[in-house]
């Protein structure tokens, strides 16, 4: 009978101490990260292209060339955002033939304004084309403490959610390699996170 109880004694402390260490918020696991970066992606913006100041021109000799925002704007033009015109050669275009990229009425009225415009005649901002879901944290470096501070990086693996229709034009996909990446449901991403007295937390 004695042995019996001893050894359910020392099952109900090993299960406890299991649980324990399962549930500490401060250890380095799984279940923790995904915690914080599940939190840090609901307080996140959208996933946007870079910004962008409208009507926008390019040189029709840049098609190809991946600095230039020639294919770009014909992928606008061809998602229903923008519409194109050519112009020029003459004084106002420096002699050269130039392509205007103008907003459609959906592109104005999806854009998201930049606070601040600096074209009085020009409208500034970005295509916003999701928010981020978490699908899997890929891994995270050891934990390094310095003086008092505790931090490490952790590295995830996401998808895009609630995405516009335009977001899956090929043309952008081309000129935008992020867009690609994200619609393609392969998005990888870090995020530093530090220990506090709560647990894990974001860096920033």
């Amino acid at each position: 009978m004695q042995i019996r109880f001893v050894l359910a004694l020392v099952v109900s402390i090993a299960a406890a101490v299991s649980l324990t260490a399962c549930s500490n918020k401060s250890t380095p696991n799984e279940e923790n990260f995904s915690a914080v970066v599940k939190q840090k992606l609901a307080s996140s913006p959208q996933r946007c292209l870079p910004a962008l100041s409208w009507p926008a021109s390019s040189e029709p000799s840049d098609h190809g060339n991946p600095y230039g925002f020639y294919d770009a704007g014909v992928g606008f033009v061809d998602a229903g955002l923008a519409t194109v015109k050519e112009a020029g050669p003459n004084a106002s275009t420096n002699f050269r033939k130039k392509a205007i990229f103008s907003l459609t009425d959906e592109g104005k009225k999806i854009l998201v304004r930049e606070p601040f415009q600096p074209y009085p005649k020009q409208q500034t901002g970005r295509f916003c084309y999701g928010n981020i879901k978490l699908t899997k944290i890929l891994k995270w470096d050891a934990p390094v403490t310095i003086g008092s501070a505790t931090g490490t990086t952790v590295y995830y693996a996401y998808e895009i959610t609630d995405a516009p229709k335009w977001a899956g034009n090929e043309q952008l996909r081309s000129a935008y390699p992020e867009l690609a990446s994200d619609m393609t449901g392969k998005g990888q991403a870090t995020l530093p996170v530090v220990l506090s007295n709560e647990g894990w937390q974001a860096a920033n």
